[in-house]
């Protein structure tokens, strides 16, 4: 390339003075031009190399380094233009006349920059012959289905032939991206995949709400032809967590998350926002193994923190989550095999590490296992809390955050219950503490363990029946990595024991998500059969945003209210001392000392079922 650009220097120069003199140059400023024209070339090149243009594989020549090189000659020209101006006395060759000048920079950027941009033309004309794979149209012309055509055109091993793209604006219609047709709009895809054959259709407009995702699977359906989505990691992440880079779009089978999900809201706080907030911390998170619990880890991991603290009982979630940080993090990653009701354990834990900042995600959360022992969900859920809120104080923490439930609120199950007294721990503990202490509810997550998401998978995959507890049921629904941001970003939030209530959309009947998932794995409900099973002990047919005596007010953080709960006093201590009588196994017992504390507490169907060990 060095070569090539010295000729092109040499060649524009003699064009310029040819064109300046009309084809016959006068003797002396032929001479002139044999004084200048190896000079100039040199420099230009120097200039070239000096700015990095030859360290560039031009096979991918973008619009910024055919800027660099515009920037490289113009510099180049100007300096000959100052030297016209203000040294031409100084000797006749330095006379080059301004158009010789201005001649010479145009076909030098014509140039250049026509032989960088050859690589890439020639091969996006061969990508653009004949080719195998499948015949794809990309729905949105957005920057994600761009991508999409653009490594299909030049990676044959991804098997996609893009033969057009279906775009909503109209301005767009018969226009050509990359050369690859916008063949129509959502409204008339049927008949665009039935005229140019196509099998399969990629989903990259990100703003398709969900009913419109599901009217482009319905049309596909008459076709036959394959759907398929984008997927891209969660939009809040920063490139701190890819080392700068951006991370390529794959694609993936459409799932039933895609359609749970709601419409794409850009959040308060980004990564980068957070990061200055948490950057240097000591991070504990409980519960780290878990599916709000991991996810936590990984993104606070992004974070900077001093250190990040994995505290989880269960050994291979531990294992599993600390090798995947630690590959990416490193020695910020920090491993504890603990019990959270192990006080001894966690003082020391606590003592060692000091954490600035506190997630305390650790909770039994299976409502009908719950029900069958209680008294391991008051020891987990509240003792376990009281531990490690007690500790956040004791070793001034900055902040403490429990990763509470939508359950808490008019609990029907002991799951919930112990929830909502866990909050109660956290806001008595806060008013005579200097700890930010916080509580976050929200929702169903999709694709947690044992989400009810999971188990129709697999009950679909088996070939059903598909259990649905009753008709009418509804739950909330949120996605993990959307969640648990959100829990990280009402951290900042600080407050004296204030429970935020997270955003969580319109709520979905179950019966309804079981018809969606069967219509998504290519079943049909005559085929995998729905199988009305009956209330589940502890389990309501809808769950509940706020109680009675709660009021939900804004914050400064779209998708996260705050919940203003009644602040009766609350002396944890006294009530698990009142619940010394469930050593004798008096699960009723139980059940009637919570509902003494008046917190809306009726218990479901099926109490009193199994039995439990020990306080």
């Amino acid at each position: 390339m060095v070569f090539i650009d010295f000729f092109i220097a040499c060649a524009a120069l003699m064009a310029a003075y040819i064109a300046r003199f009309e084809g016959g140059i006068p003797g002396q400023h032929f001479r002139q031009l044999l004084v200048l024209l190896p000079a100039i070339a040199i420099i230009r090149v120097m200039v070239n190399w000096r700015l990095g243009l030859y360290r560039v594989v031009w096979r991918y020549m973008a619009l910024r380094d055919a800027l660099q090189v515009l920037i490289s000659i113009g510099a180049v020209s100007l300096v000959l233009a100052l030297v016209r101006f203000t040294l031409y006395q100084a000797a006749d060759f330095l006379m080059m006349s301004f158009g010789i000048i201005f001649i010479d920079m145009c076909l030098c950027a014509f140039g250049m920059v026509a032989v960088r941009f050859l690589p890439r033309i020639i091969e996006e004309r061969r990508a653009h012959k004949v080719r195998g794979g499948e015949l794809a149209l990309i729905i949105g012309a957005t920057d994600t289905g761009t991508t999409i055509a653009r490594e299909a055109l030049k990676n044959d091993e991804l098997e996609i032939n893009p033969i057009g793209f279906i775009d909503d604006n109209p301005e767009r219609r018969d226009m050509k991206v990359h050369g690859i047709p916008i063949l129509g709009t959502r409204g008339n895809l049927v008949d665009v995949i039935r005229k140019m054959g196509a099998t399969e259709v990629i989903v990259a407009d990100s703003a398709l709400s969900s009913k419109e995702v599901w009217e482009v699977l319905d049309k596909c359906s008459e076709t036959g032809a394959r759907v398929r989505t984008a997927a891209q990691p969660f939009q809040l992440r920063s490139k701190r967590s890819t080392g700068g880079q951006q991370s390529k779009t794959s694609l993936r089978e459409i799932r039933i998350e895609d359609i749970l999900n709601r419409q794409p809201i850009p959040p308060s706080l980004t990564m980068d926002d957070l990061a200055d907030v948490y950057r240097g911390d000591c991070i504990m998170v409980t519960g780290a193994g878990g599916s709000i619990g991991s996810e936590l880890c990984r993104q606070l991991a992004q974070l900077e923190p001093s250190q990040l603290i994995l505290v989880e009982r269960d050994e291979t979630n531990l294992f599993e989550i600390g090798r995947e940080l630690s590959k990416s993090f490193g020695p910020i990653v920090v491993q504890m095999l603990a019990d959270i009701t192990d006080e001894e354990h966690m003082d020391a834990i606590f003592k060692k590490h000091k954490p600035d900042s506190v997630f305390h995600a650790a909770a039994y959360k299976h409502v009908p296992l719950m029900e069958k022992f209680p008294m391991h969900a008051v020891h987990n859920n509240i003792g376990g809390t009281r531990n490690v809120a007690m500790l956040a104080d004791k070793y001034q923490s900055k902040r403490f955050v429990l990763v509470s439930t939508d359950k808490a609120v008019r609990p029907t199950s002991i799951m919930g219950a112990t929830k909502r007294i866990a909050e109660m721990t956290v806001r008595e503990l806060a008013s005579k503490s200097d700890v930010d202490f916080s509580c976050v509810r929200f929702g169903n997550v999709l694709g947690s363990r044992g989400s009810v998401v999971g188990i129709f998978r697999d009950q679909i995959r088996k070939g059903g029946p598909v259990t649905v507890t009753h008709r009418d049921a509804t739950r909330y629904f949120m996605t993990i990595p959307e969640a648990a941001n959100l829990v990280i970003q009402a951290g900042t939030l600080g407050g004296n024991g204030d429970v935020f209530m997270l955003d969580m959309g319109a709520p979905v009947r179950i019966l309804d998500l079981a018809k969606q998932m069967i219509r998504l794995s290519g079943a049909s409900e005559d085929t995998v059969e729905i199988k009305i099973t009956g209330i589940r002990p502890g389990e309501k047919l809808f769950e509940e945003l706020q109680a009675d005596n709660e009021t939900m007010a804004n914050t400064k953080l779209r998708k996260v209210m705050h919940a203003k709960v009644d602040t009766s006093p609350f002396d944890v201590e006294q009530f698990l001392e009142k619940l010394v009588f469930v050593k004798n196994n008096n699960p009723k017992g139980l059940r009637d000392a919570i509902k003494d504390l008046q917190i809306g507490y009726h218990s479901g169907p099926g109490e009193g079922a199994g039995a439990d060990l020990k306080v």
